[in-house]
């Protein structure tokens, strides 16, 4: 991990910012950047200061900022954060394309621990969150019908190489990216069609005829 991680407070709810900003300025190793003013849209902010991890409160628009942020810069890091957590919201979030998904109730080290493992592009789910998709499990839950996840040009480019066996640094050498970016990807893609691992992915592309073997 290098010596300072950038991070970017996109959060309209003033107390708590200034609480999370005086806790997060207690570790050396975080470097807290962005505007204090309160944003209708903070893509904008965001692309242009180039944060290493995003921590995004639930807006209106958070859905098309996360969109506008992954599709510009994969490898920025979004995880979000809400007092509203629910079975629907963290499926959709996830599908969207945060990396971790973290209650504003959730004890300070879950933030902590949220930063460092999704700055390395590690999913993390703090524990309101997590008995949140065991839930899911155990009931089966199923969000609103929908046909299948949607994904980037740059999603679909990767899938394809996936199921053609391709390791994450040999996929960055054809793409021309960064071997943490494709894993980013990779782990987005893993989160939108539900797997555990590139096999699933595999599985699912094969079921959703994004991918045909040949003999």
């Amino acid at each position: 991990m290098k010596s300072t991680i950038k991070v970017f407070l996109a959060d309209n709810q003033v107390m708590y910012k200034l609480g999370l900003k005086t806790m997060l300025k207690n570790y050396a190793a975080f470097e807290i950047i962005g505007d204090d003013r309160f944003k209708n849209n903070w893509a904008e902010d965001i692309l242009q200061l180039k944060p290493d991890l995003v921590l995004i409160d639930l807006d209106a628009d958070t859905e098309e900022v996360v969109k506008t942020v992954l599709a510009a810069a994969p490898n920025t890091a979004m995880v979000f954060l809400s007092f509203q957590l629910t079975n629907e919201l963290i499926l959709h979030m996830l599908d969207v394309g945060v990396l971790g998904v973290v209650s504003k109730l959730a004890d300070p080290t879950e933030i902590i621990e949220a930063i460092e493992n999704c700055y390395l592009q590690k999913p993390y789910l703090c524990k309101i969150s997590s008995n949140c998709l065991s839930q899911i499990v155990a009931t089966k839950y199923q969000t609103p019908k929908k046909i299948s996840a949607n994904f980037t040009e740059r999603e679909l480019q990767i899938i394809e190489r996936i199921c053609n066996e391709r390791t994450s640094k040999e996929i960055a050498s054809e793409l021309h990216l960064s071997k943490r970016t494709v894993e980013g990807h990779r782990t987005r893609i893993m989160y939108k069609v539900g797997a555990k691992c590139s096999a699933g992915i595999v599985t699912y592309a094969l079921h959703n005829n994004l991918f045909q073997r040949t003999s």
